[in-house]
């Protein structure tokens, strides 16, 4: 359930982002102008054609500290990846409409990319209101009303405005004011990202992109990646409202000026983040709404433009709930990228035919991963969206558990792939671990309890098979375990499971693995006749090593050289034998009088040599080698040079 949030207080200066929308010729520059006395038709091409072709930026800083800009964008179709630009990232929306022309396409159309983008604030301006009589103006009145009616403009001010004469003005300034004092601005806790709308190039200056800071803060010499692409880059310079600035905060409009970046390398629709804030992704689980009014559905498998920030990317559309050929209204879908994107859960897009310039469909971004859809999991994919959108975070843990069981995963994972900031994901979890639901991992990665007595009751059944069927076996490696458990989980959590199990008795940890408490070693059935012959022929062998291929050959028994290896094996877990350096094996007795005879060696002479083995123990050198190095590897001699000395009392030495 979602936990309450405290109010944030409000920042002394805040940033806002006014969108000004419209039809082509309604009087969206010519209002900004009349407001801001700034003409946002800056080219020659847009003052020849008397039309917007760029959305215009005009600064209107306000005296409550509050910094305004007002986006003015073009209003004909032809450039609606410039409208698109333009109305991402505003905060409020001034719909402008001409009283002589009434609501037309690209009214209707800007309104639903503004109730895509979810602005829940603004109002409605009725332009042009000299050219028509009052009768006219009514009927325009009527048909605003009628066309914002189930939006967010339902109920909120027309203002009748002519930038003739300026009936309106003070209204139209009173009505922004008062929606400028609701806003907190944009979020500054969250990492550094702009969307970058402009590139230009400035002899002795390098390279300079523009955008709107949409969240976190940037400053002067900070590390910067631009995607996608990752190209490395350091923000030389910032520049704010005609000033340099050494610092940027969300919602603000500013400059900024890479380093050692060509302006061929970069392009509009391209992302600037700080390193690790942000990755372009190439599929992404959304929410998606076709428009009734525009006449066209999306098809499973679709391609479609997704305008995404200030890009246009190439998508394939597949459906995932409802589980239909096509989306003729609100559905879950997964988008394939053709390329990287740059997309962060929570953000909003407008989706275009690949081959027409107008908006069928909008949604917002609910979760990044790499999962496929597929049939198989389609309906709990279906159901953790679900719970994503409706702000379950349990049912959302479950449902990401399932698809990855045993997977141990961080708050900032979490944080990654949703919208949820890292500081709720860790409200939320730090209350499942109190209610016993969660469980936390010393490496601070969390897993649910319930995953933990599962994998217990996989790795006991594994422990028990394994012990049964192979009775004198080592104890169990970890690694070993996952290997074995399907599906397997992490290291660190099968290191937590065996440690759980020891401390609730019934196991043992021993030489890094994991045995049954009351585990004795027993030789299997199988492997005691070929013990006992075994231990006849070390006894006639004396203190001579022995192999287990000389053994087998030797025996005049039909033993297996896998039987005497198990069988010898055994006998060295049960201290019965000793397994020299060349896999030779001794009895213990016969260690015993070896050490013996070098012993009283030793006390005569002073040192024990390589070659007196021969004269001692009745060895050549390849025999005598290995026997030497265990007894320095026991401790029982010393190695000085060539010779051997004892390393303490041998009285006081135990075979």
């Amino acid at each position: 359930m979602p936990l309450p949030q405290p109010p944030e207080p409000l920042p002394m200066e805040r940033h806002i982002t006014i969108g000004v929308a419209g039809h082509v010729d309604h009087g969206k520059t010519s209002l900004v102008r009349c407001l801001t006395g700034i003409d946002t038709d800056r080219h020659p091409e847009e003052k020849r054609r008397g039309l917007s072709l760029e959305a215009g930026i005009a600064c209107w800083p306000r005296p409550n500290g509050i910094m305004a800009a007002f986006v003015d964008v073009p209003g004909h179709r032809d450039f609606l990846k410039n409208t698109v630009r333009g109305l991402q990232g505003v905060d409020l929306a001034v719909l402008v409409v001409a009283a002589d022309d009434g609501v037309m396409p690209q009214t209707r159309e800007h309104l639903d990319i503004l109730t895509f983008f979810q602005i829940a604030e603004g109002f409605v301006v009725m332009s042009k209101t000299d050219c028509v009589d009052p009768e006219t103006l009514e009927l325009a009145e009527l048909e605003i009303m009628e066309l914002t009616a189930g939006t967010f403009l339902e109920g909120k001010p027309i203002v009748r405005f002519s930038a003739v004469n300026g009936h309106g003005k003070d209204e139209v300034f009173g009505h922004l004011d008062n929606s400028l004092g609701k806003f907190r601005g944009k979020a500054q806790d969250k990492p550094f990202r702009l969307w970058i709308d402009q590139v230009r190039s400035f002899g002795g200056i390098g390279t300079v992109v523009s955008g709107t800071v949409l969240s976190g803060t940037v400053n002067n010499n900070d590390e910067i990646r631009i995607l996608p692409g990752d190209i490395c880059s350091r923000v030389r310079s910032l520049e704010g409202h005609g000033r340099q600035v050494e610092e940027a905060v969300a919602g603000q409009r500013i400059g900024v000026n890479l380093h050692r970046v060509g302006i061929a390398e970069i392009s509009r629709g391209m992302c600037l983040v700080h390193p690790g804030g942000y990755s372009a992704v190439n599929r992404c689980n959304v929410t998606i709404r076709t428009l009734p009014h525009a006449g066209a559905t999306i098809k499973d498998r679709q391609k479609v433009k997704v305008y995404l920030g200030t890009a246009v990317c190439t998508a394939t559309v597949k459906i995932i709930d409802p589980p239909h050929k096509e989306i003729t209204g609100p559905a879950f879908a997964q988008f394939q990228f053709m390329r990287p994107a740059v997309v962060a859960p929570g953000d909003h897009f407008v989706v275009a035919p690949l081959n027409r310039n107008t908006i069928i469909a909008g949604g917002t971004a609910l979760e990044l991963g790499e999962e496929k859809l597929r049939e198989a999991n389609r309906n709990p994919l279906a159901e953790r969206l679900n719970a994503l959108q409706d702000a379950h975070f349990d049912n959302y843990l479950e449902q990401l558990c399932r698809l990855h069981p045993g997977e141990p995963f961080t708050p900032r994972q979490v944080a990654k792939r949703t919208a949820w900031g890292e500081d709720t994901v860790q409200q939320y979890i730090a209350e499942g671990v109190r209610a016993g639901r969660l469980a936390a991992l010393p490496d601070g990665g969390i897993v649910r309890q319930s995953d933990i007595e599962d994998f217990a009751h996989r790795f006991v059944a594994l422990l028990v098979d394994a012990f049964h069927r192979q009775p004198e076996r080592e104890p169990m490696q970890v690694r070993e375990i996952m290997d074995q458990c399907r599906p397997s989980c992490a290291q660190k959590l099968a290191q937590r499971i065996v440690e759980d199990l020891c401390q609730r008795g019934g196991w043992v940890k021993e030489k890094g693995g994991i045995r049954p408490a009351d585990f004795k070693l027993r030789l299997p059935e199988d492997l005691q006749v070929v013990a006992v012959a075994l231990q006849r022929y070390a006894g006639e062998q004396g203190i001579r090593p022995f192999s287990a291929e000389f053994f087998a050959k030797k025996s005049g028994k039909s033993f297996t050289l896998r039987q005497v290896q198990r069988a010898l094996d055994f006998s060295c877990k049960t201290d019965e034998m000793i397994r020299l350096k060349n896999d030779r094996y001794l009895t213990r007795a016969a260690m015993a009088e070896i050490k013996n005879k070098i012993a009283a060696w030793i006390a005569r002479y002073g040192e024990f040599h390589l070659r007196d083995c021969q004269e001692v123990l009745d060895f050549n050198r390849g025999l005598g080698q290995p026997v030497l190095e265990y007894l320095d590897d026991t401790r029982f001699t010393i190695r000085i040079g060539e010779g051997r000395r004892l390393a303490g009392d041998p009285l006081h030495r135990a075979a």
